[in-house]
């Protein structure tokens, strides 16, 4: 998302680097498809546009991990064809990239998850009269 939209945090090497344009590009195709990668930013507003009371979030995001090395390969295998269609990767790029996520030498993260709760305010009970 916008909040934090790198795939590696340290972009020191080549590979690193790689996995960094090609979450551009991922996040390019879902911004064309109408994704709001905003959204989880703005949940406490709508909470009390909604007039819900002691609204609050919290966000968190891992770093690192067979989780997040697996879900990036399947990311970008399923978006390979519109990367290349689109011409936001090539096949070399998304090659390489794939092969580092296998031989784990990314410290990839995922975006953040954002967690926004709520109350109803309490009815006032009738006043006496």
């Amino acid at each position: 998302t916008a909040l934090q939209p790198l795939a590696c945090l340290d972009g020191s090497g080549p590979a690193q680097r790689r996995a960094n344009r090609l979450r551009d590009a991922v996040r390019e195709l879902l911004t064309r498809r109408g994704a709001d990668l905003r959204y989880g930013r703005t949940l406490p507003r709508a909470l009390r546009e909604a007039d819900l009371v002691d609204v609050a979030a919290a966000g968190s995001f891992p770093v690192g991990g067979p989780a997040c090395d697996r879900l990036e390969a399947a990311t970008i295998r399923h978006v390979r064809g519109e990367l290349l269609a689109a011409g936001l990767a090539d096949d070399a790029e998304i090659d390489a990239h794939l092969a580092a996520i296998h031989a784990g030498t990314l410290d990839l993260t995922l975006a953040p998850l954002i967690s926004a709760w709520g109350r109803r305010p309490a009815e006032r009970p009738p006043a006496l009269g």
